[in-house]
C-alpha cells in the first residue's frame, strides 16, 4: 500500500506542475485519435458521460455537445483546475469537475452511459482495478472508449519502450500490448466492439519538456534511443537530426 500511495503522490506532483502544458499539447488537444473517439459516441440529452483522468480536458470538451451531463475527473486537483479553465473558456456549461482516483471511482453503480479515458492508463498502478471500476459505473448497455499507448507483443520491444517512458517520466508505470488490454476488458465483462490503431510521432525535445524530465534522465533516454538495436529503431521509427541527436520517435 505504501508504494501505491507514494506513486499517486508523485503523479499529483508531476501533473500538478505541468497541467497547463497538457492543455496546449498538440498531441492531446486534437488529432485523428480524438476524432475517432467522438465518432464512436452514442449520446443524447438524457445521457451522462464520465471522462476519467481528464488531463487537459480535451476529451471531456469533445464529448460535451453529445451528452446532457459530463463529469471530468482527475486525481490531480491542479490539473482539474487547468481543465476547468480551458473548458469554461470554450463555453461548455454542462461539464462538472470531480477529483477522483481512477482505481476507486466515487460514483454509483450504473451511473454513466459513457466512460472515456484517453492517454492515461499507463500512469495507473492497478489497471485491472480501473477497468473493473469502469465496468461498475457503466450502465448495462453503456460504452467505454479507451485510448492509450500500446507496445508490441514482443516483450523485448515492449520493455525497451517502457524503459524510455519511465526515464522520461517517473510516474509512467507500463504501457500494455493490445492483447493484454483485450484480456483485461473481457475479464471485467466488457465486450470489444471496435478498435483502431494510430501511429503518433513525438518530437523528442517537446516530449521531454512537457514531462519536465531532469537533465541526467534526458541524457540517459537520449542515449537509450540513439543506441537502440535495429528492431527497436524500426519499431519506434527513431529519427536522428543532422547532428546525430534524437529528433523524434513514433509509438502506437
Amino acid at each position: 500500500m505504501g508504494q501505491s500511495i507514494g506513486h499517486k503522490e508523485r503523479v499529483q506532483a508531476q501533473f500538478g506542475a505541468s497541467g497547463d502544458a497538457y492543455v496546449v499539447s498538440p498531441g492531446h488537444a486534437a488529432g485523428d485519435d480524438l476524432e475517432q473517439l467522438v465518432a464512436w459516441v452514442e449520446g443524447g440529452p438524457e445521457k451522462a458521460a464520465l471522462d476519467v483522468a481528464t488531463g487537459g480536458g480535451h476529451t471531456a470538451l469533445a464529448i460535451a455537445p453529445y451528452y446532457g451531463r459530463v463529469v471530468a475527473s482527475d486525481l490531480t486537483e491542479r490539473m482539474l483546475q487547468s481543465a476547468e479553465a480551458f473548458i469554461r473558456g470554450k463555453g461548455a456549461t454542462n461539464v462538472e469537475f470531480r477529483r477522483a482516483d481512477a482505481e476507486r471511482l466515487p460514483f454509483a453503480d450504473g451511473e454513466f452511459d459513457l466512460v472515456t479515458c484517453r492517454i492515461a492508463p499507463h500512469h495507473f498502478g492497478n489497471v485491472a482495478a480501473f477497468v473493473a471500476e469502469v465496468a461498475r459505473v457503466l450502465k448495462p448497455e453503456g460504452i467505454f472508449l479507451l485510448e492509450d499507448t500500446i507496445v508490441p507483443d514482443d516483450p523485448v520491444l515492449g520493455d525497451f519502450m517502457n524503459r524510455a517512458d519511465k526515464l522520461r517520466d517517473d510516474t509512467h508505470v507500463r504501457s500494455l500490448p493490445a492483447r493484454e488490454w483485450r484480456e483485461m476488458l473481457a475479464a471485467a465483462g466488457l465486450a470489444v466492439e471496435d478498435e483502431r490503431a494510430f501511429r503518433k510521432t513525438h518530437p523528442f525535445q517537446a516530449w521531454l519538456a512537457r514531462a519536465r524530465t531532469p537533465e541526467p534522465a534526458r541524457a540517459e533516454v537520449a542515449a537509450l534511443l540513439r543506441d537502440a538495436p535495429p528492431a527497436a529503431r524500426q519499431a519506434f521509427t527513431i529519427e536522428l537530426d543532422p547532428d546525430g541527436q534524437i529528433a523524434s520517435y513514433t509509438d502506437t
